[in-house]
């Protein structure tokens, strides 16, 4: 009698070992683990908190990735997005530290450019890659070439969201009151300016106060004059700045001086875009993503493109600009749900909401239509589509020490202290100081 009962109570046993085994695997696959980089285990139950630090401090920018995390947040609740933001400039600063800490944000913002590839190089991000690549379905939205400026080495290290560019905004009224055409070319743009000039207007407003807003100017002039080739072999330091279309360049940069609002390297940036909000001044060379400054003015207005320089060996059919966007960190615990919010702002229906609430230039194909943004906008996007390649910014083209030297040299020069060869001669012994380091 006891055997029987022993052998029965064997046999129990292994049935319920069988039946706790199939629980148990039947749980684990139903609650999605996600191994990562740093083999933590994150199942649907397990609260993550992932912080998004950004550029974006106030204003309804701030406004949209803070409702976007919360909105998020609602519809996965076991992944909290909290949002920490800082001005740019501060910023600048800030990430620099964090990355190189042990409190680097889990996603934060990047300009592209030579400024994302330092953090990419630097080991500080994630490579993307392979969620591109595997997910063709949400990446294909993601308007192509706006993933150049963040791939390096043939890996994509950043999500573009904002696209832009650098175009001539104008006053359609003192054009039309003077008599004025588009200009197509340099020579037309002289002619405009020098009619300007004559009037009560201030033909090109400009506040240089900090000395990105010439750079800017000497992105172009670069790109414009400078052959390809040769452009792209000194900004990889690969060159020594020493080809004479840098001089050349400089030079359309003095012809412009007369032009800008007077004392200009005094003026502030705000100042710049008031004296052409308020019509004081025809002209304003801005970015498209500061339309939403522009949008306000009481008069009619459009755009025109930094006219061609007849005879010059750069690309004329470039844009000027760079895309914006937001990049995973290399040490983050959850490179999964950092890429499931990603995919998230760049849904259209949320990047639709951005551009409508913002103004701000998405990269998602279809998110700028009638329903979120004004015809002006629509315009401006199609036109920064059909360029024939993006030129990015000369403070995020090359070398940061290069661009320091650069910059405060041009500035230097529009203000009278220095010549077009002493800001070549500068830079080019800045060059030669970081190749021997």
């Amino acid at each position: 009698m006891k055997k029987k009962f022993k052998e029965r109570l064997s046999v129990l046993l292994v049935v319920m070992m069988i039946v706790g085994l199939a629980s148990a695997c039947e749980k684990k696959s139903n609650e999605e683990i996600n191994s990562t980089n740093n083999d933590q285990v994150v199942t649907k139950e397990e609260q993550v908190e992932i912080e998004m630090f950004t550029r974006f401090a106030d204003g309804a920018s701030k406004e949209f990735f803070d409702q976007a995390a919360a909105d998020f947040t609602a519809t996965n609740p076991n992944i909290k997005i909290v949002v920490s933001s800082a001005d740019n400039e501060s910023y600048k600063q800030e990430i620099n530290v964090r990355l190189a800490s042990n409190d680097a944000p889990d996603i934060y913002f990047a300009w592209s450019g030579i400024y994302s590839e330092n953090f990419a190089e630097g080991g500080r991000a994630l490579d993307l890659s392979n969620y591109i690549k595997d997910d063709k379905e949400w990446s294909d939205k993601i308007i192509t070439s706006q993933f150049g400026p963040f791939t390096f080495n043939d890996k994509i290290y950043g999500i573009p969201i904002i696209m832009d560019g650098k175009t001539f905004y104008y006053n359609k009224v003192i054009f039309k009151e003077l008599g004025l055409e588009v200009p197509e070319n340099w020579t037309d743009f002289m002619a405009v300016l020098d009619t300007l000039k004559g009037s009560k207007y201030i033909p090109i407003s400009l506040g240089n106060i900090d000395d990105w807003a010439t750079g800017h100017y000497m992105t172009t002039l670069n790109q414009r004059v400078v052959a390809e080739d040769v452009l792209a072999k000194d900004y990889s330091l690969e060159g020594d700045y020493t080809d004479s279309s840098y001089i050349k360049a400089l030079g359309y940069m003095n012809q412009l001086i007369p032009y800008f609002t007077p004392e200009f390297n005094s003026v502030t940036y705000d100042t710049g875009i008031s004296d052409f909000i308020s019509s004081k001044a025809a002209i304003y060379y801005e970015q498209f993503n500061q339309v939403q400054y522009i949008e306000p003015a009481a008069f009619e207005w459009s755009w025109f493109d930094f006219p061609d320089i007849e005879g010059a060996a750069g690309d004329q059919n470039s844009l000027t600009g760079a895309p914006q966007g937001l990049m995973v960190s290399a040490s983050t615990k959850y490179p999964e749900e950092c890429i499931k919010f990603l995919k998230y702002l760049t849904t259209p229906e949320v990047a639709g909401k951005m551009v409508k609430e913002t103004m701000m230039i998405s990269t998602v194909d279809g998110a700028i239509n009638k329903e979120t943004a004004s015809e002006n906008l629509i315009k401006i996007a199609e036109t920064i589509k059909s360029a024939s390649s993006i030129n990015v910014w000369l403070d995020n083209a090359t070398n940061s020490e290069v661009v320091a030297t650069y910059l405060s040299g041009i500035q230097a020069m529009v203000g009278k202290s220095m010549t077009a060869e002493e800001v070549m001669a500068d830079v080019q012994k800045t060059v030669k100081d970081v190749k021997a380091e």
